[in-house]
């Protein structure tokens, strides 16, 4: 189970600094400079991915005065702490723009979406996205607590090959997922009318 102090110290230890954080309210140099990028990094990795501990449903129903922009007709809201919209599920809807907070679409809906929420709490969390987690924040505070010392650009590709890692592992925790053809593809077996062109 992961722990916020486990996971500053993976972070400290890939920067390869020797100090260890001890709790969150630590005041030493490494522990506040960890502390001030934990939210938004946690954040932007839990957007990197479709994690299955921060998934959710939801049906959406339209705004009963939402102002539209042709050629859109109806503007549905998206939940509170939504932090990215995966897919809108019913592909006969596949037909929307995502703008702001508020997915256009041309039904009245309910639009049924999967989406993603910040999960805090690191004990909900899988273990390889703490993993991930651990070197992104080792990514982005590096240079300032080790300086010129610390190779950034290396420690960006580990994170992005330990994601990789990780979403792979996270994907194969569900079934597998038929794809549903869009209209663009379904449209090979509307009958053509021939112009005489070969």
């Amino acid at each position: 189970m992961s722990d916020y102090v486990t996971i500053a110290n993976l972070a400290a230890g890939r920067i390869g600094t020797e100090t260890r954080i001890s709790s969150p309210d630590d005041n030493r140099f490494v522990a506040r400079t960890i502390k001030a990028a934990w939210d938004i990094q946690r954040q932007a990795a839990i957007r990197d991915g479709a994690w299955n501990f921060a998934t959710r449903r939801k049906d959406l129903a339209a705004e009963a005065d939402g102002e539209t922009i042709y050629p859109w007709e109806y503007a549905f809201p998206l939940p509170e702490g939504c932090l990215r919209l995966i897919e809108v599920l019913d592909t006969s809807r596949d037909d929307y723009q995502l703008e702001g907070k508020v997915i256009l679409a041309n039904t009245l809906g309910p639009l049924y979406i999967r989406y993603l929420v910040d999960v805090p709490e690191p004990a909900l969390w899988d273990a390889g996205f703490a993993e991930s987690f651990a070197l992104r924040l080792a990514w982005r505070c590096g240079r300032r607590i080790a300086g010129s010392a610390f190779d950034q650009d290396q420690c960006g590709i580990e994170y992005k090959d330990s994601l990789k890692a990780a979403k792979r592992v996270d994907a194969r925790e569900n079934p597998p997922i038929d794809q549903e053809e869009s209209s663009w593809v379904q449209s090979r077996y509307i009958p053509h009318v021939s112009t005489g062109w070969r």
